[in-house]
């Protein structure tokens, strides 16, 4: 028997002694390799090939008797950082793997049952798999601590990503547009503030009831005054930037605050919007979630638990008191169990098919979802353009990947570096 030892993740080809096209055929609880002080053997291995197909959702295939190269340097690599997690302290409780099976299998469209099953024809233990899925939770929270927490964006970053990448919009709106304009060429400063003043007493006016095209008749430097500054329809690529971010936060019928260019001031007025908006239901909510783990209650003691707080509820008790009183979600608890606008999808199928289907500040019934049950209140609805919110949220998430990446690399470079592996092969 051959073996090899090296510092770090070498190549793995050197070390197995083969080409990309071979691969290596090991017993099932063979010991393919040692990572610091713990083995890692082929049953693992597995265990880690087979959580691919599931992420692929590629349930009937079956695993080979055969060493995946990357595979196992992936397989490595976590072994690795659950160490680092290990050492700092990072715990995982049972109830954390049992939600995130549980996640799985719904997201493969099986149940629990089903989902060991599959796994039992791979020869892959339920206690073998559960351990495979409490490391991956381990690493998730070591990588949140050490590295996705010391990522900082901010909005001037944001900004500059929307501007580089416009198609992060994606909406294809047009606009219908009037269009009040005052000179600021050859002006002072003291007389541009004077401009600036006027106009924000202009928007007053026009809150309080003056009509955009008297504005523009009485104030505008535009040569369509008489028309009352209409513009018409106008594509995005037709505005400048400025115009388009002052128009993106402003409704139909409303008029936009004061944009200021190079050469005036503007306010424009949005008569009608098209395109593809994405114009969504946003709820108000708020819930109370008991979660029978969490209380130490078995499932039918929770539902009864549960029950009592409607009671309650139902003859008059304060929502946000008994939600800081009893519920496990303790972020919404510590305010009163408010989640805030929440847009569709923001929350699992079961309680989001529950919430439509209430009127307002109804009381659900106890709903079950795989975190426990909940009590759902509705206490408004709106029609929100949320465009610029999703594409603020796109360009976020692509910088934090980006730097996460940069940070990752050099934080897990250093840890890849330190550790003792050892990959044994057949010789």
């Amino acid at each position: 028997m051959g073996r090899i030892i090296c510092r770090g993740v070498a190549v793995f080809l050197v070390l197995f002694g083969i080409s990309t096209s071979q691969a290596q055929v090991v017993g099932l609880d063979k010991v393919i390799a040692i990572v610091n002080d713990e083995a890692i053997t082929f049953s693992e291995y597995q265990a880690r090939y087979n959580r691919e197909l599931l992420q692929n959702r590629d349930l009937a295939s079956s695993v080979p008797n055969q060493i995946d190269i990357n595979v196992l340097r992936a397989l490595i690599d976590e072994r690795l950082q659950a160490q680092m997690a290990k050492q700092r302290g990072i715990v995982v409780d049972e109830s954390d793997v049992k939600n995130a099976i549980a996640n799985m299998a719904e997201q493969n469209a099986v149940s629990i049952q089903q989902l060991y099953d599959q796994l039992l024809i791979n020869r892959i233990s339920e206690l073998e798999f559960n351990r495979s899925i409490e490391e991956q939770i381990l690493i998730q929270r070591l990588v949140d601590i050490a590295v996705k927490s010391r990522v900082n964006i901010s909005d001037q970053e944001i900004d500059y990503h929307l501007q580089a990448h416009r198609e992060l919009y994606s909406t294809n709106e047009v606009y219908d547009l009037s269009h009040l304009f005052v000179s600021t060429t050859g002006k002072s400063e003291t007389e541009i503030q004077s401009d600036r003043d006027n106009l924000e007493n202009i928007t007053i006016a026009i809150d309080n009831g003056l009509s955009f095209k008297k504005a523009v008749q009485d104030f505008s430097d535009s040569d369509n005054n008489e028309e009352g500054g209409y513009l018409g329809w106008r594509k995005e690529d037709q505005l400048p930037d400025l115009f388009l971010s002052a128009l993106r936060e402003t409704s139909v019928g409303g008029v936009t605050d004061v944009v200021e260019s190079e050469n005036g001031l503007h306010l424009l007025k949005i008569h009608g919007k098209e395109g593809d908006l994405k114009i969504v239901t946003q709820q108000m909510i708020r819930h109370i979630l008991i979660r029978p783990d969490e209380k130490e209650l078995t499932d039918e003691e929770a539902l009864e638990y549960t029950e009592k707080i409607l009671v309650e509820l139902q003859n008059g008790a304060e929502f946000s008191r008994l939600a800081r009183l009893h519920s496990d979600d303790n972020t919404s608890a510590a305010s009163g169990g408010s989640l805030g606008w929440v847009n569709p999808g923001d929350t699992v199928p079961p309680f989001e098919a529950a919430s439509r289907l209430l009127e307002i500040d109804e009381l659900s019934k106890p709903v079950k979802s795989r975190f426990g049950y909940h009590l759902i209140q509705v206490q408004e609805r709106r029609k929100k353009d949320i465009s610029q919110d999703v594409a603020r949220q796109k360009a976020y998430a692509e910088i934090h990947r980006r730097k996460s990446k940069e940070l990752f690399d050099m934080w897990f470079g250093r840890i890849r570096e330190a550790a003792f592996i050892e990959v044994v092969g057949q010789g």
